[in-house]
């Protein structure tokens, strides 16, 4: 049977062109079509020196092959940690003989660790002489059960491909958004680039978008093609795709501002109403929906007031009052020290927080804080606008 490569294109967003090509192996079936070898690399029955000599030469034939293309895309190459036992400490290693050997410049190469077995120490040995050589780095299926952070620390890698799986059960929302979220903002403080995999639809090419992805592949654009393609064929889809999520955000940043709106403006209604550390709700006007709380700090950020909670009743909204947080300390919240800032340097009215979860009600939710003229702080939790709702494309409308 004979074993060779085929390359998904891997497309850069922000340039609209392809940026580079996964070599994934693949052989023909008995009626000829091209099939996936990857179910190999998982099967316990099959000889594992006989894998190794497969994957080596496919790597092989995928470099002599990318060493006919002299325009700026890169090559990545999967390596499963599992051969790095094979690798003596002084020993040559074989993907960099191969591109000297086909005079591909180690710039253009990637070089993807598929998690699963392999020691951190033996990776971090052999890491060191891919850079060495000039070879980036990449690490697969970040996000998968069997991820470990140590791992990620330990790579240091230029990008991080989300796990496939992850990225689509994200797309529903929950714990697996957040997490999703998470890398990503992992990935921009690190300066590793994000990559999206199998993005199918034009649903999750937006969701790859809103996760702040550089890279993305998938049979949306391409499977693996046994040629390369014109480095501009992206172009034009990209480029409309990128002005309808503009569209789409202008549209929700819209609604955002005029929730926003809604709510500063009940907030200070509700600034008003303060007297001493209390809140006469008694004549206030009927919140809008998605306003949960109000609370008074002092300067040192203690609670010196109850929390005036709203609940859905049969009548309506209704408050109720709450001692339960009074005496608590809220100074080391970012919201409590960001309004103290926004009051000292005068610059703006209401500063509003980053989302977070609401931990009374489970709802993600923003605070809002006003220091009043008495030197107390006034602030108000609100759930985040849209965060039971999702657009068109499935994705929630607040911002974070």
């Amino acid at each position: 049977m004979q074993y060779f490569p085929c390359y998904q294109p891997i497309i850069d967003i922000n340039r609209m062109s392809i940026a580079g090509y996964e070599a994934l192996a693949r052989t023909r079936i008995n009626n000829g079509r091209v099939v996936s070898i990857g179910a190999l690399f998982s099967d316990p029955n099959f000889n594992r020196r006989d894998l190794l000599a497969i994957d080596r030469s496919v790597r092989e034939q995928a470099l002599a092959y990318f060493s006919q293309h002299q325009h700026d895309a890169f090559l990545s190459l999967n390596l499963s940690p599992e051969w790095m036992d094979h690798v003596a400490d002084h020993s040559p290693v074989p993907t960099i003989v191969m591109a000297e050997k086909n005079g591909v410049d180690p710039h253009r190469v990637v070089i993807e660790f598929v998690e699963g077995a392999g020691d951190n120490s033996n990776m971090q040995k052999l890491l060191r002489r891919y850079r060495k050589a000039g070879m980036r780095i990449a690490i697969d299926d970040f996000g998968a059960g069997h991820s470990h952070l140590d791992r990620l620390i330990a790579l240091e890698p230029d990008i991080i491909k989300l796990d496939m799986g992850l990225f689509k059960s994200a797309m529903a929302g929950g714990m697996p958004e957040e997490v999703v979220q998470s890398i990503a903002n992992l990935a921009r403080r690190t300066g590793s680039k994000l990559l999206c995999e199998g993005v199918e639809t034009e649903q999750e090419f937006y969701f790859a978008l809103e996760c702040g992805a550089r890279y993305v592949q998938g049979y949306f654009f391409w499977p693996a093609l046994p040629e390369f393609i014109d480095p501009d064929s992206p172009k034009e889809m990209v480029s409309r795709l990128l002005d309808g999520f503009v569209a789409r955000n202008i549209s929700r940043e819209k609604q955002l501002m005029l929730y926003m709106d809604k709510m500063e403006k009940y907030f200070s209604d509700v600034q008003a109403a303060t007297k001493d550390n209390s809140l006469d709700f008694a004549n206030l006007p009927a919140p809008p929906a998605g306003f949960l709380r109000v609370f008074i700090c002092s300067e040192n950020g203690e609670q010196i007031s109850p929390n005036y909670e709203l609940t859905n009743g049969e009548d309506g909204r209704s408050w109720f009052v709450d001692n339960e947080n009074c005496g608590s300390n809220w100074s080391m919240r970012p919201y409590f020290y960001q309004t103290l800032a926004a009051k000292q340097l005068r610059k703006i009215e209401h500063v509003a927080s980053q989302p977070y979860c609401d931990v009374r009600s489970g709802r993600l939710c923003q605070t809002i804080g006003q220091v009043l003229p008495s030197g107390r702080v006034l602030f108000a939790d609100i759930a985040c606008f849209g965060e039971d709702d999702k657009d068109a494309y499935g994705n929630h409308f607040y911002l974070r």
